[in-house]
């Protein structure tokens, strides 16, 4: 957990240090630098706890048991119940709607509930995925195969 310092803001100042965070986001999204900015805006912990806390609200939109997520992604049911309480309210709606695509965040999901990758995901169907892959490598090496002939007939 960031530690975060006894000392209050007033609540004029922390708006205003939000609205700076968000200029200052919104320009580097707008130049294509924003993932170097968040890289030296963030550090490990706080990186972490981001990911997880938009896989939390990505994985209750699709309706998957608080105790899956929370055994994925390695915290409490308990935090994971208090996230679902304000997914239930609409507190994550404008980013849901904005900022969360499903495909893209279904796919985060996959890796995630199959260890990184390693495992196929459960259910029915579970080693299409694995075929999936193994036919995308061999798609893969006979393109390097192909590649290395065109070279070698080229010289």
């Amino acid at each position: 957990m960031p530690h975060v310092s006894k000392k209050k803001l007033e609540e004029e100042q922390v708006e205003d240090l939000f609205l700076q965070i968000v200029y200052v986001l919104e320009r580097a999204t707008k130049r294509g630098e924003l993932r170097p900015v968040l890289k030296q805006l963030l550090t490990p912990t706080e990186k972490v706890m981001l990911a997880k806390r938009l896989a939390v609200i990505s994985m209750l939109s699709q309706d998957i048991p608080i105790f899956d997520i929370a055994e994925n992604l390695s915290m409490s049911p308990s935090t994971i119940d208090l996230m679902s309480l304000k997914f239930e309210t609409g507190s994550y709606s404008e980013l849901i709607k904005h900022g969360l695509k499903r495909t893209d965040i279904a796919d985060v999901i996959r890796m995630i509930e199959t260890i990184g990758g390693i495992m196929p995901p459960r259910g029915k169907g579970r080693w299409k995925y694995l075929g999936d892959s193994v036919k995308k490598d061999l798609v893969e090496h006979r393109l390097r195969k192909l590649t290395e002939k065109k070279k070698k007939s080229k010289k």
